[in-house]
């Protein structure tokens, strides 16, 4: 077989997408590590609710923050997200609509849906998780500081997926090359 341009550069490309693939353990490897680590869970109180805000354009969420009890120690954990998605709606002020928000947690996704242009995340908020109420919490009984609400939630897994199937795509393109070249 003689290396031609054209199976150089796909040779090339099938690297790439094999390192690429492999770039991704390390993700899946993290993930894993924290859901090994934090194993113990208990129930926490729901006592306030955090902000956090996601690069320009990306959207604001709001979380639970939850006060739990761990070897004899209080310790708080709050809710984490994989992503924010945000649905808006424009109401022209005339027509008298003071604005509403809805919130909603699906597959670790934090949703929004705004309505008009006043909102309050915390009002939205405030609805779905009530101060005082209890919640579920896993942590890292030797590190009580790494807790998380409801469940480990890590974006290192989504990078991993994306990593992944970068890799393969890129895998499947040299393929094509080789065959259609």
């Amino acid at each position: 077989m003689t290396l031609t341009p054209n199976l150089i550069a796909c040779l090339a490309i099938g690297g790439a997408g094999i390192l690429t693939a492999l770039l991704s353990i390390p993700f899946f490897q993290h993930t894993g590590m924290l859901r090994r680590k934090c194993s113990a869970r208990t129930t926490g109180t729901v006592v306030r609710y955090r902000l956090q805000r996601r690069g320009s354009g990306c959207g604001t969420s709001i979380a639970p923050v939850v006060e739990f009890q761990a070897a004899g120690e209080t310790y708080t954990a709050y809710r984490h997200y994989k992503g924010i998605a945000v649905s808006k709606k424009v109401v022209p002020i005339s027509d008298g609509t003071a604005g509403e928000t809805r919130i909603a947690v699906r597959n670790d996704v934090f949703h929004i849906q705004q309505t008009g242009t006043v909102h309050s995340l915390e009002a939205a908020a405030g609805e779905l998780w009530r101060l005082g109420n209890t919640l579920p919490v896993v942590y890292d009984p030797k590190n009580p500081k790494r807790a998380y609400v409801e469940h480990v939630v890590s974006t290192a897994g989504v990078a991993g997926v994306v990593l992944l199937c970068v890799g393969v795509g890129l895998l499947v393109l040299a393929a094509l090359g080789v065959v259609l070249f």
